[in-house]
């Protein structure tokens, strides 16, 4: 009888966790940019009305890259579950 309300409330986890590592990723990158710690990255600014918007296609396939190497890494949801 609780499977599903779980199951949403897990999506919904999911989801708001992964768009945090995006943006506070896309974040350090770019101050990283503007302190000169990191190489130049094309920064696509995605809304005219708001300045923090942005966009890095570089650092989104290496964090797409990352997550697939994780989930190979692992092979099963039980190490990975362990190791969390």
């Amino acid at each position: 009888p609780v499977y599903w309300p779980m199951f949403v409330v897990a999506v919904l986890a999911a989801i708001i966790a992964s768009q945090a590592m995006i943006s506070a990723t896309f974040a350090i990158v770019k101050q990283s940019v503007a302190l000169g710690c990191f190489p130049r990255v094309k920064v696509v600014h995605t809304s005219q009305k708001h300045e923090g918007q942005i966009y890095i296609p570089e650092v989104n396939t290496l964090l797409m890259l990352a997550c697939v190497g994780v989930t190979l890494g692992f092979k099963t949801t039980l190490q990975l579950g362990n190791a969390y």
